[in-house]
């Protein structure tokens, strides 16, 4: 109960703090009210400064009364940041950072928890997405995509033990299946557990079937023998 009594109480305390700094953060801007989707209720709001720059804009999305995306702008109305709540419980879960107005990278709290757990990055010039980590173990990403030019997944590093150190790796055909999986399995001087190096390889045909498997058996991180 007592725990209980002290989440209600941290999140009222959070939502009093958010309130006031978004207050501060309207001062002096002339604000707007409108309707974006005809219903007769306001659900956007765009607060501009006096140079007709547009500072800040809140968006009701589910139309529930209650504001759950801020767009925030520099004084020149360059895009800064945007905060979301993607879920309607009334914790920011979704942010994206922009650099030069350009989206740079989305943070997320997938599983509310109160820590960013995903950071998906992009390109600035181009807009496509560049790499993605995952912490699904702890405050550390246990998981890396790549992804090509052309927007395909081109490799994945997995921690798989979640012991901080990766130890699989995985190449991609253009298709989207894997080529190559790379697995450590051998820690520090040939004992069980991890090192950061493969010492086994796993080949797949562009079909998806298996192809040969490579083992170093000499310690040196290649792979000596295929079967």
């Amino acid at each position: 109960m007592r725990l209980q009594h002290s989440y209600f109480l941290c999140a009222a305390l959070c939502a009093a703090l958010a309130a006031g700094v978004m207050a501060q953060d309207k001062a002096g801007l002339l604000k707007e009210g409108k309707d974006s989707n005809g219903d007769g209720k306001q659900d956007t709001w765009v607060y501009s400064n006096n140079q007709a720059k547009i500072e800040l804009i809140e968006v009701d999305e589910n139309g529930d009364g209650t504001v759950d995306k801020w767009r925030r702008f520099d004084k020149n109305g360059t895009k800064v940041k945007t905060e979301a709540d993607t879920d309607f419980d009334g914790v920011l879960d979704t942010w994206t950072i922009f650099e030069d107005g350009k989206k740079a990278r989305v943070e997320k709290d997938r599983d509310n928890n109160g820590s960013v757990d995903q950071w998906q990055h992009f390109n600035a010039e181009t807009g496509k997405l560049t790499k993605v980590e995952i912490a699904s173990k702890s405050d550390k990403p246990d998981q890396i995509i790549l992804y090509g030019a052309d927007g395909k997944k081109t490799e994945m590093q997995q921690d798989s033990n979640g012991d901080g150190t990766m130890d699989r790796w995985t190449e991609y055909y253009a298709n989207g299946k894997p080529k190559v999986v790379a697995y450590d399995t051998k820690g520090a001087d040939g004992q069980k557990g991890s090192d950061g190096k493969p010492d086994i390889w796993q080949k797949f045909n562009e079909d998806g079937s298996k192809g040969q498997a490579g083992f170093d058996t000499d310690g040196d991180n290649q792979p000596d023998v295929w079967q």
